[in-house]
């Protein structure tokens, strides 16, 4: 073979892939953990430097290691080694390959399923690009982006490793756990546990007068664990079921109890005793078990038992009065398969962590590619304030005033730049353009290998009345490709939004835009959309004129569905020189809260461009 091929390099870099791994792999299971997470940064700068592919197995090797009590100092590491596994570059290696698509059903867990499903079955085709996936997941899931670690990535590790030392009846899920590991590493630790063995005690079977004999027969006492969270829905508990399906079947997550009662107590020609069949009596043994939880538990049971109650002596009673008891039993048994088989169906909170869901800084940021002297630029705005908890105001004498104030806050934005492999090149303060520093501008050079930014706020309030635990407020944007015009032709900048100053709000010198920065708006407020035209060859007298169509579209339907939404605004532009700055004043009393795409269509003579920003309506 000739050694200068790139196929003999090929093979040199698939000979060489893994030894980092293994090294490092064999030094930390034998104790010498710190020289394990040093071979692997030796492994990841060699692979930097020489454009070796990047071993995700690193990755996930030291993203465990941290997440281990006492290995805080590692954290760092940790976070910047996981993005490094999964950048996106040429992988080598058919375990390269297995280990990001094992990570995409670990990551992917906590999102909607359809999205799930969608990335991982893209995965199998792309992994470079499932591995980019899950990169950018990650890094817009990082409570403080202003430091080196990602916190809740290693929450989610640490929660992983728990379950896997607690929940293994079988390993099926994606984290080598049962189906409990799935519901912790997505919601952390439940705020109560009832679990043991579901059965009918003896003087229970008396009570209700079914034999050992028969019910014995059905009864598999399966073993049982109900979890309720106090925390995943405002003013209510959530409850999951988990047990051996069919009594005796795996250990697994059930919609409800009807999936743990096996199927010949409900079909079996054996199973009826003195007319009423088996599946009812378990159902009030089971539920008398289940109802220590309390909640829709206790209430099934209550029910239940009234209506045993009211015909205690069915093994005494007529076949008559027999028939009409099986028959109330089974509308309820029916009913409360249906209510669980619902509840199932039901979208409930993908995932949960005080990191994701604990205050953060309000902030509203927008990135605006435009053109500078025909040179592509972005322009990132943003506009802030920290989490305020209301103190009312007193007056001289002490006493309540009318009103309350805020307490005077500063801001300050960063813009943290990635490239398109995700990987950060750059961060820059953002510019205050008014006196408070509650308002940003930042321009930045738009080259083609930008492909990411981050907004950070952070605040410093003068006294206490904001709350001091809030994390930095934070946004992210995939940033389009550089615009430019080809000959005798135009371009249009990206939409920027905001609200009409008025004369009793403070000037907004430090802007070059005529508005407010803003992406959500009461429906009573006027939204200013302002854009800009860049012609390549404007007439030498006069203006060019064009046709310009604003719409609001909800976010059900696609942006580029023109049909569904009726224009706005329809206007003809003139725009003069080689560029023209427009904008346009859109009364939102009439369209509806929620979010929406805000379409702007520009059109001159045969050419039609389209840009599109999102905003949110709130509803007062």
């Amino acid at each position: 073979m000739d050694m200068t091929t790139p196929l003999f390099l090929l093979a040199l870099q698939a000979a060489a892939y893994g030894q980092g791994f293994e090294r490092g792999r064999a030094l930390a299971d034998s104790g010498n953990v710190e020289q394990a997470v040093a071979v692997w940064l030796a492994a990841r700068d060699s692979s930097v430097a020489t454009g070796m592919p990047p071993d995700p197995r690193i990755a996930t090797a030291v993203a465990q290691l941290a997440a281990q009590d006492g290995m805080e100092r590692y954290r760092e590491a940790a976070s910047a080694l996981f993005y490094w596994g999964f950048s996106g570059r040429p992988i080598i290696g058919p375990e390269g390959r297995e280990e990001i698509l094992a990570e995409g059903r670990r990551t992917f867990e906590l999102v909607d399923s359809a999205v799930a499903d969608s990335l991982n079955r893209i995965g199998n085709e792309d992994p470079i690009g499932l591995a980019m996936s899950i990169k950018k997941f990650w890094i817009e899931r990082d409570p403080i982006p202003s430091t080196l670690t990602n916190e809740r990535l290693i929450e989610h590790w640490q929660r992983i490793a728990y379950a896997r030392r607690q929940f293994v009846y079988n390993r099926n899920s994606p984290y080598g756990t049962d189906d409990r590991g799935v519901f912790y590493v997505k919601y952390g630790e439940p705020d109560r546990i009832t679990k043991g063995h579901l059965g009918a005690d003896q003087s229970e079977r008396r009570l209700r007068g079914a034999p050992l004999e028969f019910i014995g027969r059905f009864d598999r006492q399966p073993q049982y664990e109900i979890w309720r969270y106090a925390t995943l829905h405002d003013g209510e508990f959530t409850y999951f079921l988990f047990g051996n399906t069919a009594g005796t079947g795996p250990f697994m997550h059930v919609a409800g109890l009807h999936e743990l009662i096996p199927r010949e107590a409900r079909y079996s020609s054996s199973a009826l005793h003195n007319g009423i069949r088996a599946q009812y009596y378990l159902e009030l043994f089971y539920y008398g078990d289940l109802a220590r939880m309390g909640g829709p538990y206790a209430q099934r049971f209550s029910e239940l038992d009234r209506l045993w109650s009211t015909s205690r002596h069915l093994s005494q009673a007529t076949r008559s009065q027999r028939a009409g008891a099986a028959g109330v039993l089974e509308a309820v048994s029916r009913r409360h398969i249906e209510d669980d088989t619902w509840a199932s169906r039901q979208p409930r909170v993908v995932s949960w962590s005080e990191l994701d869901d604990s205050p953060k800084s309000s902030l509203s940021a927008q990135v605006a590619r435009t053109l500078e002297g025909g040179e592509p630029r972005l322009v990132v705005l943003a506009v802030s304030s920290p989490l305020w908890r209301l103190e009312p105001d007193t007056d001289a004498t002490g006493h309540l005033a009318d009103s309350l104030v805020l307490a005077p806050y500063s801001a300050r934005h960063t813009v943290i730049v990635r490239n398109q492999g995700l990987n950060e090149v750059g961060r820059a303060g953002m510019v205050a353009a008014d006196e408070q520093h509650q308002v940003s501008i930042l321009t930045l050079r738009h080259s083609g290998d930008l492909g990411h930014l981050s907004v950070v706020a952070e605040h410093e309030v003068q006294d206490t009345f904001s709350l001091g635990s809030s994390f930095p407020g934070h946004e992210h944007f995939l940033v389009g490709p550089p615009l430019s015009i080809a000959p005798s032709s135009f371009e249009v900048s990206d939409l920027v939004l905001g609200l009409v100053p008025s004369d009793d709000y403070y000037p907004l010198d430090g802007l070059s835009v005529p508005l407010l920065p803003a992406t959500r708006f009461w429906r009573d407020d006027l939204l200013r959309v302002y854009f800009e035209i860049y012609d390549d060859d404007p007439p030498p007298t006069g203006a060019r004129l064009y046709d310009v169509r604003l719409r609001v579209l909800p976010t059900s339907h696609p942006p580029t569905d023109i049909a569904a939404g009726v224009p706005e605004v329809s206007v003809r532009l003139e725009s003069t020189g080689r560029v023209g700055r427009h904008y346009l004043d859109l009364d939102l009393r009439n369209e509806r809260s929620g979010s929406s795409w805000l379409v702007l269509e520009v059109a001159s003579e045969n050419d039609t461009t389209t840009r599109v920003a999102r905003l949110q309506i709130l509803e007062h």
